[in-house]
């Protein structure tokens, strides 16, 4: 007797860590981002919530300058300087996030 409880703890143990699994999961899928009801501003102009026009500390890279969601991949812009976007100097880092925040 002692036996089988031990094994249906066991058994709903593993259980509960499969359904908290499924549900971390679940909730981690990219979703996708409606920009006509808040279209990014032109490259140069200030979003709200970001940090362009605070100050810079030498020797440390620039904010960004513009809303990141819906724009993740910044080489698109970045790497040949597309739509008047400031050109990267070193186009093979390619997590531009690490530093610039």
């Amino acid at each position: 007797m002692v036996r089988c409880q031990k094994t249906a703890k066991i058994l709903l143990l593993m259980l509960l860590v499969l359904m908290l699994s499924a549900l971390v999961l679940t909730g981690c899928q990219s979703q996708p981002v409606d920009q006509s009801a808040n279209p990014p501003a032109p490259v140069g102009e200030k979003e709200p919530g970001t940090a362009m026009g605070s100050a810079t500390v030498e020797g440390f890279p620039p904010p960004a300058s513009h809303a990141i969601e819906g724009r993740e991949n910044c080489g698109t812009c970045h790497n040949e300087g597309v739509g008047g976007a400031p050109k990267t100097p070193h186009p093979e880092l390619t997590v531009c996030r690490q530093c610039h925040v």
